[in-house]
């Protein structure tokens, strides 16, 4: 594999003229190889390897970056809905037909947007909870901190994206534990986080001290052995006094509304005679918060 094509494979695939000839690549050297088709000429002065995404293509195309929930698939976010088009931003106003454009001031050597700009895009543009998913695995990534997107977001009119930022954690195991938190807050749910609970280990969510919430990932088990592991855990906590609900992903993404409800039925009606265990807390206490 030549030098240059390594180079485009190393920016996801696309770069333009002005970013090859800044970083040493001559007009021979380009020629060459897009005459091999180990690159290919996808507009003026913008180039790709074959294979590039077909959605970074696009936006490269039209002189855009990609950005939102396209560029978050892209780079290996959490994505909790696919885009059903490209995501991207652009200078211009302008529409382009197949695409959901985001304004905004762009690189014109960055085919993918910056990671603050691809979560401001997402908070602008998607539901609330599926920019927070987005959110919370950019910061899990290392590709943002949380004191950017703070700054990110500091109008006056933030302060909702501020409140939901501020329950973002570097610990969260999947995105279901993003969706769960986020409902159970704006119900006014108390509840404590990755909670080592006595003969039963770590679990995703106590709720008032003796309920516990543990969220269902999308796999099935993958064997027996960890089938005999899970029912393990769930027959300790029963036999410690601890009641558990056990969540699927189907509830927390298409019915939170059922999810919550069973926790209030749930909590009211074992409030009265509940066990009290000696859990740990290991990241501390979620706090009701007014979603505005």
């Amino acid at each position: 594999m030549q030098q240059l094509e390594l180079f485009l494979r190393a920016r996801h695939g696309v770069a333009g003229y002005g970013t090859l000839t800044a970083n040493r690549f001559s007009r021979t050297e380009i020629e060459r190889a897009t005459s091999a088709g180990s690159i290919r000429r996808i507009a003026r002065g913008t180039f790709a390897v074959p294979d590039a995404d077909p959605e970074l293509v696009a936006a490269a195309r039209h002189g855009a970056s990609l950005t939102c929930v396209s560029a978050a698939r892209l780079l290996g976010w959490w994505v909790l809905v696919p885009a059903t088009c490209a995501h991207i931003r652009r200078n211009s106003s302008k529409d382009i037909p197949g695409t959901r454009l985001h304004r905004g001031q762009r690189s014109a050597h960055r085919p993918v947007s910056l990671p603050e700009q691809i979560v401001h895009d997402a908070f602008k543009c998607l539901p609330r909870v599926e920019a927070l998913v987005l959110a919370e695995s950019a910061v899990i990534r290392d590709a943002v901190r949380l004191p950017r997107l703070r700054q990110e977001f500091s109008g006056q009119r933030d302060w909702p994206i501020r409140l939901l930022l501020d329950s973002v954690r570097r610990t969260t195991a999947s995105p279901l534990e993003v969706c769960a938190r986020f409902h159970l807050l704006a119900a006014g749910i108390r509840f404590a986080e990755e909670v080592v609970v006595p003969g039963v280990g770590r679990v995703d969510f106590l709720i008032d001290g003796w309920l516990i919430v543990e969220i269902d990932g999308y796999a099935f088990h993958s064997g027996r052995l960890d089938y005999r592991k899970d029912r393990q855990r769930w027959n300790c906590s029963a036999s410690g006094g601890w009641v558990t609900l056990r969540i699927t992903a189907e509830t927390i993404l298409h019915h939170p509304d059922e999810f919550i409800c069973l926790v209030m039925r749930t909590r009211d009606k074992w409030a009265g005679g509940a066990p009290r265990g000696d859990a740990t807390v290991r990241h501390g206490t979620g706090q009701a918060a007014n979603r505005g």
